[in-house]
């Protein structure tokens, strides 16, 4: 199940992000380490298009966080995809997260088309995004530059079958 992101999730969203690392892979550089709640609200008010959301299991328990975000060519793309209850990780609730957010997306842009970015090294999403029928470009996207690292980010592009 998917809900809107509430400011009351983000005791949730903190748990999940223990370290820098993490929240760099998660969210590139709009936010910094140890994430407290003015970022999140600073970022919303900048971007009030942009919708949060959080993941539930069928069970109920919150386990992933995301954000939809619409674009200029009509295609929305996901961004900040965190399955963060670490207990529940390597699960295939990843994959149960990104499938939500596509039917949300599909919903909300009436699009056949979703994108996303990812960072080459980021195997385990990777290999979850593929998992769910994305694909990779052919070429590089960006390059995130963040304490002198250089990141190498690929855009990724699900396109719903017809009939979907």
């Amino acid at each position: 199940m998917l809900k809107p992101y509430k400011s009351s999730d983000f005791k949730l969203l903190k748990n999940w992000v223990t370290d820098a690392e993490l929240l760099l892979q998660f969210s590139g550089t709009d936010f910094t380490f140890p994430l407290i709640e003015q970022q999140i609200v600073d970022y919303r008010i900048k971007h009030p298009d942009r919708c949060f959301y959080i993941g539930y299991t069928q069970e109920g328990l919150p386990f992933s966080f995301g954000e939809i975000i619409p674009q200029e060519s009509g295609y929305p793309r996901l961004a900040r995809i965190l399955v963060g209850e670490p207990g529940l990780r390597g699960q295939g609730l990843g994959r149960y997260f990104i499938e939500l957010l596509l039917e949300e997306s599909k919903r909300l842009y009436n699009t056949d088309t979703v994108e996303l970015f990812t960072w080459e090294k980021n195997y385990a999403a990777i290999r979850c995004y593929e998992s769910v029928g994305f694909k990779f470009l052919p070429e590089k996207s960006k390059t995130m530059v963040h304490e002198e690292i250089s990141y190498d980010i690929h855009k990724m592009v699900f396109t719903y079958e017809s009939g979907e």
